[in-house]
């Protein structure tokens, strides 16, 4: 029930911000209603994350209350930069929804990474059973158990949401398609390896409970061994993707310099903005 309904937020969300791409009169009502409404779609996931025991992303989705008031407050006095920042979403929503919302599509993609996965396994000569056809499963048994551990690869696990969060900025650039596709196959392609790659240690690392810190403290209800997930998932992999990001957008910026400016002008609204809302300081 709840699933359906973050959905259904999720997609009423991105037509607000596709409707912003035709230009008009409507277009801060429908970046204000798409914004709100994905910011509230995250709110109901917040359960379901802590529940994981995943730590990166209930921190931003708090995080973003404040950013999400400021965008609102900008929207409703129409600043252009602001709006930019949304088509920039809407971009990034065109990439993703797709994939998301089209069963078939978003399998294929995962059956690729799963694809690729078996094949680096097969060149370290790394043992693993098919579960599923999205699942793997350890050769030895969990402890007491005569089943082994599991790792099933979901649309999360294929480097989709990274790539159009980054395709998103390519299109706050001002340069030619031939220049934009140029940035797209940058953002693409190592993302997609890196990806392939971060899916193998966390497989290793919870299949060998490389990292079985604080197992009592972590135990999951339904995920034995589950601090060695937690660690090599969301900790080390969460972070290690958070630096990725990172280092693309600065190749981005080599590679676009007018990209830059772009995305200081827009941070110092929030940073200033924010200043304001704590009492710090104030926007001249």
């Amino acid at each position: 029930m709840l699933d359906t309904l973050i959905l259904w937020i999720l997609i009423i969300s991105l037509t607000a911000f596709l409707l912003t791409l035709i230009p008009g009169k409507h277009e801060r009502f429908t970046a204000i209603t798409g914004w709100i409404l994905l910011e509230f779609s995250f709110l109901l996931m917040l359960p379901a994350l802590i529940e994981e025991g995943n730590i990166f992303y209930p921190v931003m989705v708090i995080a973003g209350l404040p950013l999400i008031y400021i965008t609102v407050r900008r929207l409703t006095a129409g600043d252009v930069r602001i709006l930019r920042l949304t088509y920039a979403a809407a971009v990034g929503g065109i990439v993703y929804a797709p994939f998301a919302l089209i069963t078939e599509l978003g399998n294929w993609l995962i059956s690729v990474v799963v694809f690729c996965i078996r094949a680096v396994f097969d060149m370290l000569s790394f043992p693993y059973i098919m579960a599923g056809w999205d699942m793997f499963e350890s050769v030895w048994a969990v402890p007491g158990q005569t089943y082994g551990y599991m790792d099933q690869i979901i649309l999360g696990c294929t480097g989709i949401t990274a790539v159009a969060i980054l395709l998103g900025v390519i299109a706050l650039t001002k340069t030619s398609w031939k220049q934009k596709i140029g940035l797209t196959l940058l953002v693409a392609a190592p993302i997609f390896i890196i990806n392939i790659f971060r899916n193998v240690f966390v497989i290793m690392a919870y299949f060998g409970q490389w990292f079985p810190w604080f197992e009592e403290e972590l135990a999951h209800p339904t995920i034995p061994g589950y601090a060695s997930f937690f660690w090599s998932h969301n900790v080390i992999c969460e972070g290690a993707a958070f630096l990725l990001i990172l280092v693309i957008a600065y190749l981005l910026f080599r590679f676009s310099p007018g990209l830059i400016s772009n995305i200081r002008e827009i941070l110092f609204i929030y940073r200033d903005d924010l200043r304001a809302l704590l009492g710090r300081g104030q926007r001249k």
